[in-house]
């Protein structure tokens, strides 16, 4: 039993808040002036006031025992490494209805110089950890990275929030998941609560109400910000969703899957025959896009055939071919994994990766583990683990089975008998697919979709699929209308892949909310070391980029096409 400590405003913090509101503008730009005859009250003070301050759980749109701001700091425009222009950063805590459940940690960052909008970021993995809010969002494919010239919208003037989704950890932890309420907020609950405390904090500084809402992620981020539509279709504008973990419980069965191949005796792939496999993949499939410019533009044109890289009599005999093991786990990521029984929305099946026609898993040892021993080290560990393996054994053990001994290993993800209703009502609180966007669509709300086709993590086929099914329900003229899809060859879940490309999808965002200024004829930069700087056009589902001629490094040498 943990002992949970709670800060009581002091009426010298009320005092100095409320000196703070009644000279704060009624509107939401940044101009600290007071008015004739108020003493002023410097951003400093602000920020100041808010320390301590409580969140009563009625302002907070589900249930709570409240939140409290742990501390508030003014970062100085003048201070070492701060690129963000003066910020009050602002750290709290929002409490639980069950008391063994852990808090929910968040930042919201507030801009002195205040443009009257929220940027809300979305996490990833298992999360446990508090989005970088201070950086830049997942509306590219390299996590963190931006084309030169772009700010961060901290910089900008918005504010920026973020949480750890309610539990503390890391990407391949899911211990949490025992607790129904922290396994609740990591679902999606995290996201309306962060939300709620967040509007409070930046009405007592700033005396208003958000103008505009954003939310932006990438994977399960990206999952987060479809539920926000799906679920909280009142409180975004806009959304941005980069390779969204959409069908996260058909995910972690097929990881499952996967990793039952992977980590067969000979089934492992080491990084050297990684390099094997994509070479010949490139040999055979790069230029059916018109140019050798080391992306499969069109994944769907190519077939490729394993044996073509097979060892001699199926044995392993080194780095340039593949065992008939290895062969096996290739051939499993490359086919789609068909259940027994209905997830959530009616879906029965999960898809298949695009195996051999681009995607690279040993681009970085999160996919596959550094090893096949340290695949399966637990609790998972950063650059030794496989996420593969983790994700989808913790998701079993501490979500489903709420036993501990339970293995993924041992486990049909087909067919899982008497665990199947515990998976249904699992799938039923975190799965982002429905397709229900009317309320969301109503209030004018925006949402970009966006995946790469070399995706490791996550198949870039997966929001194919929720994208059809967007289409069947509305119709394609209808759904552009709030909603752009786009799919990007070579980008990767955020490293990896052949071109990681990135592009000021914020301004894009924003532009459309508030402007009417529909998404059309946008340019994606390559930020790849080896290829910075290369250029592709970003063409709208279902069309692709191909090559019509000049520099394939210029997005004005292709044409999307269908």
């Amino acid at each position: 039993m943990r002992t949970r400590f709670r800060i009581r405003r002091s009426p010298t913090i009320v005092s100095v808040l409320f000196a703070a509101l009644a000279v704060a503008v009624s509107g939401c730009g940044g101009n600290d002036a007071a008015p004739a005859n108020v003493a002023a009250v410097t951003p400093a003070e602000k920020c100041s006031a808010l320390a301590g301050m409580t969140v009563p759980a009625s302002s907070i749109g589900l249930p709570t025992t409240g939140a409290t701001i742990v501390s508030a700091t003014l970062v100085a425009d003048t201070d070492s490494g701060n690129s963000n222009g003066e910020y009050c950063k602002v750290l709290g805590t929002i409490h639980p209805v069950d008391f063994n459940a852990p808090d929910i940690r968040t930042e919201v960052d507030l801009p002195t110089n205040f443009n009257g909008k929220v940027v809300h970021f979305g996490g990833g993995g298992f999360d446990g950890t508090i989005a970088s809010t201070e950086g830049s969002p997942a509306d590219g494919f390299l996590l963190g990275a931006e084309p030169a010239g772009v700010s961060t919208p901290l910089r900008r003037g918005y504010v920026t929030v973020g949480s750890d989704s309610g539990h503390e950890g890391n990407a391949l932890d899911g211990s949490f998941a025992a607790n129904d309420e922290a396994l609740a907020n990591y679902a999606g609950d995290h996201i309306k609560k962060t939300h709620d405390f967040a509007a409070y904090i930046a009405k007592a500084r700033y005396g208003s109400d958000f103008v505009h809402s954003y939310f932006i992620g990438g994977s399960s981020g990206g999952r987060q910000g479809l539920i926000a539509a799906q679920r909280f279709p009142q409180d975004y504008d806009g959304i941005i969703s980069t390779f969204p973990a959409s069908e996260i419980t058909g995910l972690w069965l097929q990881m499952g899957r996967i990793s039952q191949s992977l980590l067969a005796p000979g089934g492992y792939i080491t990084p050297a025959k990684g390099k094997a496999v994509l070479a010949a993949v490139m040999k055979q499939c790069d230029a059916l896009d018109g140019v050798a410019d080391g992306i499969v533009s069109n994944p769907a044109a190519c077939v490729f055939d394993p044996t073509v890289i097979r060892c001699p009599s199926g044995a392993d005999t080194g780095d340039s071919c593949l065992s008939d093991a290895q062969i096996n786990t290739m051939t499993t990521a490359g086919t789609p994994l068909n259940l027994s029984f209905n997830l959530a929305n009616g879906i029965q099946t999960f898809p298949a990766y695009n195996a051999f026609s681009g995607a690279d898993f040993w681009s970085t040892g999160l996919a596959w583990g550094a090893s096949a021993a340290d695949a399966v080290i637990e609790p998972g560990v950063v650059g030794e683990s496989a996420f593969y393996y983790t994700f989808s054994n913790d998701m079993l053990r501490f979500a489903v089975a709420r036993d501990a001994a339970s293995s993924i290993l041992n486990f049909n993800p087909a067919n899982p008998g008497s665990l199947t209703s515990r998976i249904q009502a699992v799938s039923a609180l975190m799965d982002s697919t429905s397709t229900d966007l009317s309320q969301f669509q109503r209030r004018g709300g925006k949402i970009i979709l966006q995946h790469g086709q070399s995706d490791q993590f996550i198949p870039a086929q997966l929001s194919i699929d929720y994208y059809n099914r967007l289409v069947s329900r509305f119709g394609q003229g209808p759904l552009s209308q709030s909603l752009k899809f786009y799919l990007v060859p070579g980008a990767a879940h955020g490293v990896g892949g052949q071109f990681n490309g990135s592009y000021d999808g914020l301004t894009v965002l924003d532009n459309w909310v508030t402007k009417g200024v529909e998404p059309k004829d946008l340019t994606i930069t390559d930020l790849t070391p080896a290829t910075a700087g290369r250029t592709r056009p970003m063409c709208e589902y279902p069309h692709w980029p191909k090559y019509i001629g000049g520099d394939q490094n210029l997005a004005a040498s292709f044409s999307c096409s269908n």
